[in-house]
């Protein structure tokens, strides 16, 4: 039997070209798909880790929204406790020294934190205020000041235009206070958690302390 050389080589050719397009194709689709999803969870980063902008308003949350959930605090050291919102505000790590910690909100730019000191050179309210007012406040000028035996509170605007609210309580050499620093634009979103946590923030199991804000 003698083969027909020739006809073989033209098979050949066409199952070559046939396999050809069929890894071309294969090698089309995994492309399209891997663009489409690489694509997709690009974006989802970017969303993920991208900061809102200081200068953007922030709307404001559902009036029960502070009250849905209930996080507590209760810091060792100096013996303080405090109460947030933890679907608004996230615990970070306490501080090294164990004086505090930082809360991240979930949304907005705000700078929040409570933590605890010794009044070592034992400072009256009045001078622990003047203090505060200096560091913090434009012209050391306050919108909203108080100081009592027992309590400093006072809310100002920074020199770079923010909000600051502070409130420490004083029990002999111990002070705990909680600070508030975030834009005048998110003043609705944080006005209801300044009262959650300014009330319920007390020193050993006292009561809350009443009146100021």
């Amino acid at each position: 039997m003698i083969l027909d050389w020739s006809k073989w080589m033209s098979r050949g050719k066409l199952w070559a070209a046939v396999f050809v397009l069929f890894v071309c194709a294969t090698a089309g689709v995994v492309y399209v798909w891997s663009r489409h999803n690489g694509a997709n969870h690009q974006s989802v980063v970017d969303r993920a880790i991208s900061p809102l902008p200081a200068t953007n308003p922030v709307a404001a949350p559902h009036p029960s929204a502070a009250n849905s959930g209930t996080g507590r605090y209760q810091n060792v050291r100096f013996g303080y406790v405090v109460e947030y919102p933890s679907p608004l505000l996230l615990a970070g790590n306490e501080a090294d020294n164990g004086d505090g910690l930082k809360f991240a909100p979930e949304m907005g730019d705000a700078d929040i934190r409570v933590w605890g000191e010794y009044n070592v050179n034992s400072d009256s309210p009045a001078a622990i205020l003047k203090a505060d007012l200096t560091n913090d406040c434009a012209s050391g000028k306050a919108t909203y000041q108080v100081s009592k035996p027992n309590l400093v509170a006072y809310s100002c605007l920074t020199p770079q235009g923010r909000v600051v609210y502070a409130k420490a309580i004083i029990r002999g050499d111990t002070l705990a206070t909680v600070r508030f620093d975030y834009a005048p634009s998110e003043q609705q979103t944080w006005a209801p958690v300044i009262k959650q946590m300014a009330d319920t923030l007390r020193l050993d199991d006292s009561s809350p302390e009443p009146g100021a804000r």
